[in-house]
């Protein structure tokens, strides 16, 4: 795919997503074969998540222990103390992926989920993901994907195309653009309104996204 078929296959889902009136729509686009054969196994691996992790929740479990209240990781040796079998086996995925400690951004997220104008660093993705958990109605989540077809869409130099076509890695750099897609999808403003009246309009967005910048990244 050259950088103009991918420039024209993101602006493509673009107009598609502002026109479309209502979630059906948005589905329709979803079971498309050119999203579907791409990332057919994504869509199944993400599900809709159906609870929120709220501050309280975070603030009991530093009370109790599980949670270092200094820097905010898991306290690694809780392991001998967990007994509730789906617990265990969560822990141990985490652990075999060497993730236990990736977690502290996800707590800051949550813990941070109000505060605005806090700029994180590093872990961009775990954090604004600690921060949908907590409020997911005004927190989209952030991955490379969803920010790569935005910045696609957003631009009309074909080197600059190219460069969001092998992002990679979302890191300060990208500061602005992930607030200006944040604004946008939060805002919905060029949405329409019988769009937006609809709960979990936002999910099926992000599904799109997700989808149409997996397709057209540059792979190493």
């Amino acid at each position: 795919m050259t950088d103009q078929a991918a420039k024209e296959f993101i602006n493509n889902y673009f107009d598609r997503i502002v026109k479309s009136e209502n979630i059906e729509a948005l589905n329709s686009i979803l079971k498309e074969k050119d999203l579907t054969k791409i990332n057919h196994a994504g869509f199944e691996s993400y599900p809709k998540l159906e609870f929120e992790i709220t501050v309280e929740d975070i603030k009991s479990l530093i009370t109790t222990g599980v949670i270092d209240q200094k820097n905010h990781n898991l306290n690694l040796n809780i392991s001998t103390s967990l007994e509730d079998p789906l617990t265990k086996l969560l822990y141990a995925i985490i652990w075999k992926n060497g993730d236990l400690k990736k977690i502290k951004h996800i707590i800051n997220g949550i813990l941070e989920s109000e505060d605005v104008e806090k700029n994180q660093d590093d872990a961009i993705v775990f954090y604004q993901f600690g921060k949908h958990l907590a409020k997911s109605q005004s927190n989209p989540i952030i991955d490379q994907h969803v920010i790569r077809a935005f910045s696609i869409y957003k631009t009309n130099n074909l080197e600059e195309v190219q460069s969001f076509r092998k992002l990679n890695l979302l890191n300060k750099k990208h500061r602005n653009i992930i607030a200006e897609y944040k604004e946008w999808i939060m805002q919905g403003n060029n949405l329409s309104s019988s769009l937006k009246s609809q709960k979990d309009y936002r999910y099926y967005i992000d599904k799109i996204l997700f989808a149409a910048g997996k397709a057209v990244k540059i792979q190493k």
